[in-house]
Parts: C-alpha cells; sequence; structure tokens
C-alpha cells in the first residue's frame, strides 16, 4: 500500500504546483493580493490565493483515488496487484465519512476565503469554526476512546473535546500562518509524521489522504517559501488545520486489544505539541499584556528566534525541527510501548517536554532580546 500512498503524493504535489501557476496569474489581473502592512514584512503586493490551489491538490487527489478504486473494483483488471483488492471494500465504507469531511472542508474554506477576501472580524471566524466543528459532531465525527466508562455522559464529553480539539487545531495552524513556508512546511511535517503512524497502524485510508496533504503542501512551498511570491491566506490555513484535526480525531490511535496500550493516546498530543504549544504562549503573553487575544502581534516563537539574529529561512526551518523533534518520538510509542512498556513510555513524554522546556527558553530569549532593543 506504500506504493498507493506515493502516487497520492505525487499527484498531489503535481496538482497543486500547477494550480499556484495559474492561481498567481490570475491573482494578479484579480488584484487578490495581500498589501504591504504595518506587521508585514513584504515591502510589494504578493497574490493570494494559494489556500484554492492546496483544497484543489488535495481533494481533487482524493477525488481522483476514490475512483481509481471504484474503476478497480467494476473491472478488476488482472495486472492490479490482489494485495490492493483486499482494501477495496475499506474504501467504499469511507466515502459517506469522506463527503461529511469535505462539506466541512468546503464550509471552512468559505470563511477563510471570505476573510481573505473582504476580511472578518475574529469572534466571526470563530463562529465558523464553531458551526463547522458542531456540523461534523452532528454527522459523528468524534472522538471516540473517551466515552468508555463516562456513560451515560461519555458521548457529550466526547463531542465537547472535538469541537474544541477541532477549534485548537485550526486556530494554531492559522496563527502558524505569519512567516513564509511555515504554516504550510509546519502541516507538512505533521501530515508527514501521522501518515508514517497510520501506515504504521495498518489505516491506509487515513495515510492516502495524509499523503495527499504531504503532497500538497510540498507543491506549495515551491512558491511560499521565503522570499514568498504567493500566500495561502486563510483560505489555506484554516483548511489544512481543519483537515489535520478531523483525521487525527478519525484516526484509530487506541486498540485495547490491539497490542498497545493506553500510552498512544498521548500520539495526537505529542505530534501537535509545537504549534499548539506557540498557539498557547501567544494567547497567555496577550492576556498578560491586555491586549485582544486574537489581534496580531509579533509574540510567536518565529519572531522571538528571527529577534535572536536568525533569518526568516533560518527561524522556519527551525520550527520544521522541532516539530519533527517532538513528534517523531510519538511514532516510537507504537514500538516501545510493545517491548518496554512504562519506562519506554515516559521517556518518551520526558524527551517532548524537554524540547518544549527548550521552546519556552529561546521565546524567553527572544522576547528579553526585542525588549532590550527598545520594542514592545
Amino acid at each position: 500500500m506504500e506504493i498507493v500512498g506515493l502516487i497520492t503524493l505525487v499527484t498531489a504535489f503535481v496538482l497543486t504546483l500547477f494550480s499556484v501557476m495559474l492561481i498567481k496569474r490570475l491573482a494578479k489581473v484579480l488584484r487578490f493580493v495581500d498589501e504591504p502592512g504595518e506587521r508585514k514584512v513584504h515591502q510589494i503586493p504578493i497574490p493570494l490565493g494559494g489556500g484554492v490551489a492546496i483544497f484543489i491538490g488535495v481533494f481533487f487527489t482524493i477525488f481522483l483515488a476514490v475512483l481509481s478504486a471504484s474503476l478497480v473494483k467494476i473491472y478488476q483488471p488482472s495486472w492490479i496487484s490482489p494485495v490492493i483488492y483486499e482494501y477495496l471494500p475499506g474504501v467504499s465504507s469511507m466515502i459517506s465519512r469522506l463527503s461529511i469531511i469535505f462539506v466541512g472542508a468546503m464550509m471552512i474554506f468559505f470563511v477563510g476565503l471570505v476573510d481573505d477576501i473582504w476580511g472578518l472580524k475574529p469572534r466571526w471566524k470563530l463562529l465558523g469554526q464553531l458551526i463547522v466543528a458542531v456540523y461534523l459532531v452532528a454527522f459523528d465525527i468524534r472522538f471516540s476512546m473517551v466515552i468508555t466508562g463516562f456513560e451515560p455522559y461519555g458521548k457529550y464529553i466526547a463531542y465537547a473535546i472535538t469541537i474544541f480539539w477541532i477549534i485548537l487545531i485550526t486556530n494554531s495552524l492559522n496563527l502558524l500562518d505569519h512567516m513564509d513556508g511555515l504554516s504550510a512546511g509546519v502541516t507538512a511535517v505533521l501530515s508527514l509524521i501521522f501518515g508514517i503512524a497510520a501506515f504504521q497502524t495498518g489505516q491506509y485510508f487515513i495515510a492516502s489522504f495524509l499523503s495527499a496533504i504531504f503532497g500538497a503542501t510540498l507543491g506549495f512551498l515551491v512558491f511560499n517559501t521565503n522570499p514568498a511570491s504567493i500566500f495561502m491566506g486563510d483560505a489555506g490555513s484554516l483548511l489544512l488545520g481543519y483537515l489535520i484535526s478531523v483525521l487525527t480525531i478519525i484516526f484509530t490511535f487506541y486498540k485495547a486489544h490491539g497490542g498497545y496500550t493506553f500510552y498512544v493516546l498521548f500520539v495526537p498530543l505529542l505530534v501537535v505539541a509545537v504549534p499548539v504549544f506557540d498557539t498557547i504562549m501567544v494567547i497567555i503573553i496577550r492576556l498578560k499584556n491586555r491586549k485582544p487575544i486574537f489581534k496580531g502581534d509579533m509574540n510567536h516563537l518565529a519572531h522571538r528566534l528571527v529577534n535572536l539574529g536568525l533569518s526568516v529561512r533560518s527561524a522556519v526551518f527551525t520550527i520544521y525541527l522541532l516539530t519533527l523533534g517532538t513528534g517523531l518520538p510519538a511514532i516510537l510509542l507504537y514500538i516501545i510501548d510493545k517491548n518496554k512498556g512504562l519506562l519506554g513510555g515516559l521517556l518518551v513524554l520526558f524527551q517532548v517536554i524537554l524540547m518544549l522546556l527548550i521552546i519556552t527558553i529561546l521565546e524567553q530569549a527572544g522576547r528579553g532580546k526585542h525588549q532590550s532593543d527598545g520594542k514592545p
């Protein structure tokens, strides 16, 4: 099935690459651009619409994958490996769930696009995310692992956690879109790590979906790496956050009788630790300074790293490495858990905590440098 994931990755990469080329030209004609501003580093108008290319790259690839699976199931060509046929019923069973996810993606994409074109107040963007989250829960896209032992309230606990998770991850990747290549690159890292975990646990549909996201973000990064020639806008960052949050929700991390114990429940938390931690720290700083939590500023980790003397590219690459540093140990939980038990799981968690402490030190150092330069 790895070859299917590779084909999906390449398809999404190529589709996004060519879509960006077309959208860049169209955006310039329509003046769909991000103008320079006080908190922006670019000095000239930069085309928006990268989120449209990512949407095309991801969902057209998934559409082609489902269509191909349906045709193979109908015509059963002799040159197809017999192993593939074992997974076709699983693809068919996921179509209804995929349709629900697609509608939610359209909704969140629309919210982001409206914000890119006309601008939305933060409360309306948050309301849009809440509506999408409630929509998913209404169609039973939710965490199920917290229900056991909490009846009859387990279902409602799962609803609340699901809604909170969707809003948290969606906003975390949206808030990361403040530096060239940052949000798209971090999403690429997240999708790569989750994709490995999906293949590792035999969840091939989710693995293929994550392969499409990985390919699409790589295709977009060709044009979005500093200095960027196109931005994804909120349409792209909200979409990516939504997709990562939803795929982690339907991902089965834990099986009581599948050889894994409860430690693997930490997998999603460890993988998204860096963007979530950065979001929480920024919110704390804004509350401490009595500033609106949704008003942009220069308090993100990437800004701190630039304050310490790193270039934009170096700062962004450092965030990539930190995300890998907290995410890759999560994959080890599936291996360590079987052989080393409690000690192995605790060592992995301790390593991630150390990484977050390093991030905290870097943020404080960057903030101190910023203030010593006479800046707020």
